[in-house]
This record gives C-alpha cells, sequence and structure tokens, in this order.
C-alpha cells in the first residue's frame, strides 16, 4: 500500500507478507534506515523493530569498479562494509574500496 496515512508522518508505505518467511532486514535497512517493521500475529502487533543502517550488505548492490576482482571472479560475493556512520552513511567495496553512496 502506498501512501497510506500515518499519524506520525502523514504518509506510509506498507508491505504486508502473510506467510511466515526468512527475510534479511538488513536489506530493507539499507534502503530506507527509518522502517519500523511491525510483525503480526492473530491479528495483534507482538513485536516492532527499527531499523538501521547494517555494518556490512552482501549481494544487495554491485561495485562499478571495471577493475574490481568481483567484475572478474563473478562468484565472488558484492560485500559493502559501512564506513561512515549516521543517516548519511557511505558503504565501500571489501576488494577495492569502491565508494558507493546509497543516498545518490
Amino acid at each position: 500500500i502506498k501512501n497510506a496515512r500515518s499519524k506520525k508522518t502523514g504518509k506510509k508505505d506498507i508491505i504486508k507478507i502473510e506467510d511466515n518467511i526468512d527475510i534479511d532486514l538488513d536489506v530493507l535497512g539499507f534502503i530506507d534506515p527509518d522502517i519500523t517493521v511491525n510483525i503480526i500475529d492473530d491479528g495483534r502487533i507482538i513485536e516492532k523493530k527499527k531499523l538501521t543502517l547494517p555494518v556490512e550488505v552482501t549481494n544487495v548492490v554491485k561495485c562499478k569498479n571495471p577493475r574490481c576482482i568481483t567484475s572478474i571472479e563473478q562468484e565472488l560475493p558484492q560485500v559493502f562494509r559501512r564506513v561512515t556512520g549516521g543517516s548519511k552513511a557511505v558503504y565501500r567495496c571489501i576488494y577495492c574500496e569502491q565508494e558507493y553512496d546509497p543516498h545518490k
């Protein structure tokens, strides 16, 4: 649901997953560190998780450096580590140090 009414922020988006599946919440935190995940069971909220930017993300984004080892060895995982804190975090490839800014 896009642009649902929210008392706190005015508008919010909602993703509903009906089955109990294993989801990498770090990916959601990487996309938007202000996300809150509500775990609902039997129609009641049983847990709220406030997500933050993860320290490391694997196979979420690709390194743009054509000389990076991941361009040649395609079976290697694409791993980026956060190098700055706060909401304007920057990530770097662990192999070549290529910067990835999730805000661009």
